[in-house]
C-alpha cells in the first residue's frame, strides 16, 4: 500500500511535534503556529495569526529575511536551510532573542503557495556548548601549565641542583688540582647558562606574544642552549640572511625546529645537531624572500618505510608548515641521523 502526502493529516502532527512550525504565505502572514511555537515564542495562536512574520524576527533581521524570502519564493527549490548565509535569531513576546535553527519548505496548494517553517530553539544547546569549550580550554591550560611544571622539575629544577653542587665542592677541589677545579668551573659555567636558556624558552611558552616579538635568530639560539642544557646534545646555529619574519611565519618555523629538536633530544643519541636558517630574495624573478630552515642531527636514526610518522611528530610539522604555505621534507636512515628541511617563498 502506498500513502499520499494529500493523505496524510499533518494537523495532528504540527500539534505534536517538539519544534516550531509556523505556516505563512507568499505576503509572509502567519497561517499556522503550532504549540511548540507558542512555547517557545510566547505568542498564542489567535494573537499571531495574520500577523506578518516580521513579529518573530529580531528589528535589526527584518529586511534582510524579506530579501532572503522574496529569492526563495522566486526560486525553484522546495526547501533551504535557513541561516547558510548567518546565524539564525528570533525573537519572543517579551522582546527576548534567542538563537535558533531553521529550515523552509515551499508547498503549493491549488493556485497558492504555502511556506512552512520548521524552528527549533537552541540557546540550551549553544549554552551548553559553550560550557564545554570553556571546559576543554580549562584542561588544555591545566595540561599546558602541567607540562611546564615538568619541564621546570625536569630540566631547570634538576640543572641548578647540578649547579648546587659543584659549587659546593669546587673550592676544595680547586685546593686539591686547579686543573680540575677549571674544569669543574667551565661546566658550571655552561650548566648556567643552560639552566637560563631553559628558563626563558619555558617562559615564552607563558607568554606567547613573546615569540611574536622576538627575532627568529634568537628564538633559534636559545632554543639550542636549552636542548643542550636538557640533553647534552650540543647544537650548532649558523644563520643567514635577514629574519625579520612574519609572526605567523617566524613561529611556525620555530615550532617546526622545536619539535625537531625536541625529537634529537628523546630519541636520537645524537651528540651533536644543527639548526641552519637561510633568508634570501626569491630567485624566481618576484618580490618575496626565499626561505630555508634545516634541523640535522648525527644520531641513530630511523627507517622511514616502517616507522610511524606520528613517532618524529610528522604530522605537527606538517601542519605548521601548511599554514605558511611551506614545503615540509624529512629524511633518515638507520645509523645515519635525521635531516628536516623547511622551505617556503614568502
Amino acid at each position: 500500500m502506498t500513502l499520499l502526502p494529500a493523505e496524510l493529516n499533518l494537523t495532528d502532527l504540527f500539534a505534536v511535534i517538539v519544534d516550531a512550525v509556523v505556516a505563512c504565505d507568499e505576503r509572509q502572514r502567519i497561517l499556522l503556529f503550532n504549540k511548540s511555537a507558542e512555547q517557545i515564542f510566547g505568542y498564542t495562536q489567535d494573537e499571531v495569526l495574520s500577523q506578518p512574520l516580521d513579529v518573530l524576527l529580531p528589528e535589526r533581521f527584518v529586511e534582510v529575511h524579506r530579501r532572503h524570502f522574496a529569492e526563495f519564493a522566486a526560486s525553484p527549490v522546495a526547501s533551504r536551510a535557513m541561516g547558510e548565509r548567518r546565524p539564525i535569531y528570533a525573537r519572543r513576546k517579551n522582546g527576548e532573542e534567542f538563537p535558533a535553527e531553521a529550515a523552509i519548505v515551499k508547498l503549493q496548494r491549488a493556485e497558492e503557495r504555502l511556506f512552512i517553517v520548521l524552528l527549533r530553539d537552541i540557546t540550551q544547546r549553544q549554552r551548553i556548548e559553550s560550557e564545554l569549550r570553556a571546559q576543554a580550554q580549562q584542561a588544555a591550560v591545566a595540561a599546558e601549565r602541567s607540562r611546564l611544571a615538568r619541564d621546570l622539575h625536569d630540566a631547570v629544577t634538576q640543572t641548578l641542583f647540578s649547579v648546587s653542587v659543584i659549587a659546593d665542592v669546587l673550592p676544595r677541589i680547586w685546593e686539591r688540582d686547579p686543573e680540575e677545579g677549571r674544569r669543574r668551573l667551565k661546566e658550571l659555567r655552561q650548566l648556567s647558562r643552560g639552566a637560563l636558556a631553559e628558563m626563558r624558552t619555558l617562559l615564552l611558552e607563558l607568554r606567547p606574544s613573546a615569540l611574536m616579538e622576538a627575532n627568529l635568530s634568537d628564538l633559534l639560539r636559545q632554543l639550542a642552549a636549552s636542548v643542550n642544557s636538557r640533553s647534552g646534545v650540543e647544537v650548532d646555529v649558523h644563520i643567514e640572511g635577514e629574519t625579520e619574519l612574519s609572526p605567523d611565519v617566524k613561529v611556525s618555523l620555530y615550532r617546526i625546529a622545536q619539535e625537531a629538536l625536541n625529537n634529537v633530544a628523546k630519541h636520537s643519541n645524537a651528540s651533536h645537531a644543527q639548526i641552519m636558517l637561510t633568508v634570501r630574495p626569491a630567485n624566481n624573478g618576484l618580490a618575496g624572500r626565499q626561505v630555508h630552515l634545516v634541523i640535522n642531527d648525527n644520531g641513530c636514526g630511523f627507517d622511514t618505510t616502517i616507522s610511524k610518522p606520528t613517532h618524529i611528530g610528522l604530522d605537527i610539522m606538517r601542519e605548521r608548515a601548511a599554514a605558511i604555505g611551506a614545503q615540509l621534507d624529512i629524511r633518515s636512515a638507520v645509523g645515519a641521523g635525521t635531516t628536516v628541511q623547511v622551505e617556503a617563498v614568502l
